[in-house]
């Protein structure tokens, strides 16, 4: 949502899954031009598979799912609730439109409109590509245990396909499959929604 960062530092381990190939935690921190942070953490060990987006500002911060919470500094420093503010904030919050879809169904939904109606899609082709290249960053950086700037670009190891098998951090050998498990429930989004493996 801030465009690509100019740098990516990352760590990633596999703390609980000795049967996994990859990692089962990372954590990215990126460092954008103008001294902005954001924090990445990517879990499947994470108790209860909470999935949020939270945005700090200097004065306030709001989250989705929806959270707001506001502070200003008292005379010593230490900060204090900024009702106002926040109840300004949730007023901003409520009078948006509902969204008529969300989640995939919001992204589908766009897709088929943007073609019936001819114009742009929210997410395009290339927002796509910076999304992997992100990745791949957190990937190289994690790696490899050094900062990476971005935009990548051929002289990456990670850079293509080939390179990414060849350099990223393999943890264990896979030695089984959940064929033959006697329970293949497969729950997925924090949210208790389950899947079937063969539907």
């Amino acid at each position: 949502m801030n465009g690509l960062p100019a740098e990516i530092t990352a760590v990633m381990g596999n703390t609980s899954h000795d049967n996994a190939e990859v990692e089962d935690l990372s954590i990215a921190i990126a460092r954008y031009d103008n001294g902005a942070l954001a924090q990445i953490t990517s879990s499947v060990v994470h108790h209860g598979e909470e999935q949020q987006l939270v945005f700090q500002g200097k004065r306030a911060r709001v989250s989705a799912p929806w959270k707001v919470a506001a502070s200003k500094a008292r005379p010593n420093g230490f900060p204090e609730k900024d009702e106002e503010l926040e109840a300004d904030i949730q007023r901003f919050y409520d009078a948006l439109p509902e969204l008529e879809y969300e989640g995939h169904t919001g992204q589908i939904a766009d897709v088929l409109n943007a073609v019936e109606r001819g114009t742009p899609v929210l997410v395009d082709g290339i927002q796509g590509r910076r999304t992997l290249e992100l990745i791949t960053a957190i990937y190289q950086s994690a790696s490899t245990g050094r900062p990476v700037r971005l935009p990548l670009g051929p002289d990456s190891p990670f850079y293509t396909r080939e390179g990414m098998l060849k350099h990223a951090t393999h943890f264990y050998e896979k030695t089984n499959s959940v064929e033959g498990f006697a329970d293949n429930t497969i729950t997925w989004g924090g949210d208790s929604r389950e899947r079937r493996t063969g539907q």
